[in-house]
């Protein structure tokens, strides 16, 4: 038996995505804001008691975080733009998710700052811009055929 070319592997995988119909999208796309929300109100210092989520976010290294901020929101800001592919034309839709999904990394780092033990920076803004930026240059530049 052969094996597939990891480009066909990449094709069928865009093929299931695009067949996914718009309502599990929109529960995709839900899913993934919800538990963004989630961890980024979580308290920054665990207590006796705390369940084992409010632990693994509160301990959760530096570093590792700054990373989560870039690629959770490259994600969102691809997921919207897969799921509001009704928006036409492309530019509007994606503008419309840029501001969406900047304004969320924005009142959830606003909002960090009244959650003891956790603080809003710029320099998470900052990254969360930059993933969302990434998720609509990938999605702009690389759409999978059909999709946008």
């Amino acid at each position: 038996m052969r094996r597939k070319h990891s480009g066909a592997v990449l094709r069928d995988a865009l093929v299931i995505q695009m067949a996914i119909p718009v309502p599990f999208r929109w529960l995709i796309t839900a899913a993934l804001v919800v538990a963004t929300v989630l961890i980024s109100i979580v308290p920054g210092h665990a207590r006796p008691g705390d369940s084992a989520f409010v632990w693994l976010v509160a301990n959760t290294p530096d570093t590792l975080q700054k990373w989560m901020h870039f690629f959770v929101y490259a994600a969102l800001a691809w997921l919207w733009a897969w799921t509001l592919e009704s928006i036409t034309p492309r530019w509007t839709r994606f503008l419309f998710v840029f501001v969406l999904c900047v304004g969320l990394g924005v009142f959830l780092e606003w909002y960090q700052t009244r959650v003891p033990g956790r603080f809003g920076t710029l320099f998470d803004v900052f990254l969360n811009t930059a993933g969302v930026i990434a998720g609509l240059t990938l999605a702009w530049l690389k759409p999978p055929s059909g999709l946008f």
